[in-house]
């Protein structure tokens, strides 16, 4: 259960690491201009501090037909996108780590051991019928 909790919060690192860092670099740009993703493009545009290169690129998303504008409301969306990804990945290890009992709550809780319907004064016989002083805890020395 331990690792299954360690992989997939690896996983969420991995995949959410992966989509922040999709940028080019000026030696990857000058190469092949039109091999830039847009999401590559405009993160770049929007991250770098070198204006020389931040002025080739937005050259080239002008050319592309896009702006500034729609390079930040695209980054911004995959922001969202990959916080979305990490907490879906954090629920799902919290409901996998909750079905193998591990939710917490503490305690004696005897109704797991029990191997019937009636623990308690409270609970209801497989015919639906209130256990009462057929319970577990109603007997003497209990079940």
């Amino acid at each position: 259960m331990e690792t299954r909790f360690v992989a997939r919060a690896a996983g969420a690192a991995v995949l959410s690491l992966a989509i922040s860092s999709c940028t080019t670099t000026p030696a990857e740009f000058n190469a092949k201009p039109s091999a830039v993703s847009k999401a590559a493009l405009c993160k770049t545009a929007l991250e770098t501090t070198d204006p020389a290169f931040q002025f080739q690129l937005v050259s080239e998303v002008n050319r592309r037909g896009m702006n500034m504008l729609e390079c930040q409301q695209m980054v911004a969306q995959q922001k969202q996108a990959a916080a979305a990804l990490v907490a879906l990945a954090l629920v799902g290890t919290a409901a996998a780590v909750c079905a193998n009992g591990n939710c917490g709550g503490g305690g004696y809780t005897p109704y797991r051991r029990y191997p019937g319907n009636c623990y308690s004064y409270y609970d209801r016989a497989a015919d639906g019928s209130l256990c009462g002083n057929r319970s577990a805890m109603s007997r003497p020395g209990g079940w």
